[in-house]
């Protein structure tokens, strides 16, 4: 992990945190979610001579999709979100008053298989409830949570397809069981700790 570099870029108009991890020696990297505008991201790339492996998708709303047809890298994105990929519905794009639906073809994570960025594995955890397809990664010491689990809050469920009890459910059975020194890095806002998170955040006594 120490070879590792994460660097945080805050996209579009709702702040979503997008994630790109690379190794420097090897010159090549994963993205984590891809808000639009991606510009920031494609020039950091490109200033830095990166080959992408691909994008991990932590779930399939508009505002985490939004700048995936203009990179040309491998997308996954769980089964269970797939259909928001071309849905405007259920993505959220509707509501906003415009329309993202991402032409490219999305892979699918392997159930209860890690993805592999060179040796290091991503661990993909299943947490519905912000979407049925809600997914954490987890990489060393360092988790992804998307929309999941935010500092002192929870993913939205007054919206489509999601539910408040399962929100919760993944995030206590599947998330504050982890060490407690995991660092979390939500699809908005700052990052956390599990401690942090099992102890103060509110939605979760």
């Amino acid at each position: 992990m120490d070879e590792l570099t994460l660097k945080t870029f805050c996209l579009g108009d709702l702040y979503n945190n997008c994630y790109l991890v690379f190794h420097q020696g090897l010159k090549r990297g994963f993205i984590v979610d891809a808000p639009a505008p991606i510009d920031e991201v494609k020039d950091f790339i490109q200033s830095q001579n990166l080959k992408i492996d691909f994008i991990a998708l932590t779930h399939a709303h508009f505002d985490h999709i939004g700048g995936l047809d203009s990179l040309p890298y491998p997308t996954y994105v769980h089964k269970e979100d797939f259909q928001f990929l071309k849905d405007i519905t259920i993505n959220g794009s509707a509501f906003f008053g415009f329309s993202i639906i991402v032409e490219k073809k999305a892979k699918l994570y392997e159930d209860n298989q890690p993805l592999y960025f060179d040796k290091y594995p991503i661990e993909v955890i299943h947490t519905p409830g912000h979407t049925p397809g809600s997914v954490s990664l987890k990489l060393g010491n360092w988790l992804f949570s998307g929309d999941t689990l935010f500092c002192d809050s929870v993913g939205r469920t007054d919206i489509p397809l999601a539910s408040h009890e399962q929100i919760v459910n993944s995030i206590k059975t599947k998330l504050l069981i982890l060490s407690p020194d995991t660092i979390v890095y939500p699809g908005h806002g700052a990052s956390t700790t599990i401690a942090r998170e099992a102890k103060s955040n509110p939605f979760l006594g």
